[in-house]
């Protein structure tokens, strides 16, 4: 193949990719409904934007403010609510998916002895650029990851900043300078505004740099500069009222240490029980045996050749799996509350590990169709997954610690349905919405919609109610037009009917249950 032949494939194979990733990810980008932590989320991200005075509102619920300071710039250009949010991941999925491919060809071309920063990167895409594209493509084919890719919530972000902080380290320790430490400091700082679990990032760039340069104690300093750049960045949250929120709430998803040494195994031991079963599901069971044969190829060859995976030596291997395994350790041991979105973070390495165990395999046939159709075959059940999860999710069963974004109060089926019905009302009409529960799905999720309809006012009324609250009595009396907006499955509707209420509309959920709509008479 001549030059301008593999130039031309290579911009058609990157125009290819480019456009396939949006497409997957944008098409039919509200097929699942608004999920509990999203509702929150954008309705934070809608108070923001309303007033700037009240930018740190996440604090009231310990929660890190950043995913919502983008929302609400997204909100200014996307009319959805819900699309806003949910973009934010969508190119945080592309960051993540460029840059570990990224870190894969660097650290296959680590040794290179290249002085210049810039010429060295430009040398390792031109000698790995279909490696480059393979690492992307299998992001794109990674259900784990095209889940949360389409989900508003803060995880995907803080993963491209875990990714981000890995890329950063690596050039620090190839070429330790105050501006590539500076840069590390701001991506440590931003994930930390993100959430908390940043603290694995800050602990993992020391290790990556010690690591790589243990001979040379001279330049350790530099890491804890990024280190300290961090801090004074999380530091910023100290300007909200509620900072202290956030340490409280932490300690409500994690178990303290005098608490763990009490049980060691447990809930460590359940735990990693869940991160294997969450792995068949969302990496799928082909990819998994054929990441684990190219681990047993590594551990065999590493005797034998200085770059026995894919090209890597065993220190940036190594590197790339304790990025992957310590925090998953770690979170396992130390986390009350274990589901997939929680060791997100972890998934970029192990994405990059399993890429070079499959590009190893696939490197040993010679021809290219039949690469192509045992690539397709590995990925098949992954393929079926991202099919089905973006264009009938109402039916797909996930794990048991997901089932809350399709199914019961978190998930928020008709929704959508029944504040399109009720903003008509609105145009005739003062409206009152009475909701059960006062914080998640209902309210903030049908709020999320109404946020600027004028005569259409929200209001929570908690839970375990079975006769009409007072307030909406009262605002009826006054005139107002009054529904009831309910999940079936935590109300005993009969005793609300007693001739105070009409059927307005349901909307179908899974499990047979449904978001009832009523009026009152």
């Amino acid at each position: 193949m001549t030059k301008k032949n593999n130039l031309l494939t290579k911009i058609f194979l990157s125009i290819f990719l480019l456009a396939f990733y949006f497409f997957s990810r944008v098409q039919n980008l509200t097929s699942i409904p608004v999920f509990c932590d999203e509702a929150i989320y954008i309705r934070w991200a809608q108070i923001i934007q309303s007033e700037e005075t009240l930018r740190f509102v996440p604090q009231s619920d310990g929660k890190q403010p950043l995913f919502m300071w983008v929302n609400a710039i997204t909100l200014k250009i996307f009319s959805d609510p819900l699309i806003s949010g949910r973009l934010i991941s969508v190119f945080s999925g592309f960051g993540i998916a460029v840059i570990i491919s990224f870190i894969t060809v660097i650290l296959i071309n680590y040794r290179d002895k290249q002085s210049n920063i810039f010429l060295f990167i430009k040398n390792s895409l031109s000698k790995n650029y279909l490696l480059f594209l393979f690492v992307f493509f299998i992001y794109c084919l990674t259900p784990f990851a095209f889940f949360f890719d389409r989900l508003a919530l803060a995880d995907n972000l803080l993963s491209f900043f875990g990714v981000l902080s890995l890329l950063l380290s690596i050039f620090l320790s190839k070429y330790p300078r105050l501006d590539l430490s500076i840069l590390l400091g701001f991506s440590l700082g931003l994930a930390w505004l993100t959430k908390s679990p940043a603290i694995y990032f800050i602990v993992l760039s020391i290790f990556t740099f010690i690591y790589l340069n243990y001979k040379k104690i001279k330049i350790w300093f530099y890491p804890f500069i990024s280190s300290f750049i961090g801090f004074l960045i999380y530091n910023i949250l100290r300007l909200g009222p509620q900072f202290h929120q956030i340490a409280l709430r932490n300690k409500d998803y994690i178990w303290t240490i005098s608490e763990i040494l009490k049980h060691p195994l447990d809930p460590l031991k359940p735990h990693l029980v869940n991160a294997f079963d969450l792995y068949l599901r969302y990496l799928s069971w082909p990819v998994l045996i054929v990441f684990i044969i190219g681990i047993f190829i590594f551990i065999k060859n590493k005797q034998k050749t200085a770059r026995p995976a894919g090209g890597l030596d065993i220190r940036n291997y190594l590197i790339l799996f304790a990025w992957w395994v310590l925090p998953l350790i770690a979170n396992s041991a130390l986390a009350k509350v274990f589901t997939a979105r929680y060791i997100l973070f972890t998934l970029p390495p192990l994405i990059i590990l399993f890429s070079l165990s499959i590009w190893t395999f696939l490197d040993k046939i010679k021809n290219n169709l039949l690469k192509l159709i045992i690539l397709l075959l590995i990925f098949s059940l992954n393929i079926n997954f991202i099919y089905k999860i973006s264009t009938n999710p109402f039916d797909q069963i996930l794990a048991s610690s997901e089932t809350g974004y399709l199914e019961g109060w978190t998930s928020g089926w008709g929704i959508k349905e029944a504040s399109d019905y009720l903003k008509k009302q609105a145009h005739h009409s003062n409206v009152i919405v009475g909701t059960e529960g006062s914080f998640g799905t209902l309210p903030e999720g049908f709020q999320i919609y109404v946020n600027k309809v004028k005569q259409l006012t929200v209001i929570g009324q908690g839970l375990d109610f079975a006769t009409i609250p007072d307030n909406l009595k009262n605002a009826k009396d006054f005139g107002d037009d009054v529904y009831l907006l309910i999940n079936k499955s935590r109300f005993n509707t009969v005793s609300l009917e007693q001739g105070e209420l009409k059927l307005i509309k349901s909307f179908d959920k899974p499990n047979s249950d449904q978001l009832l709509l009523y009026q009152l008479n």
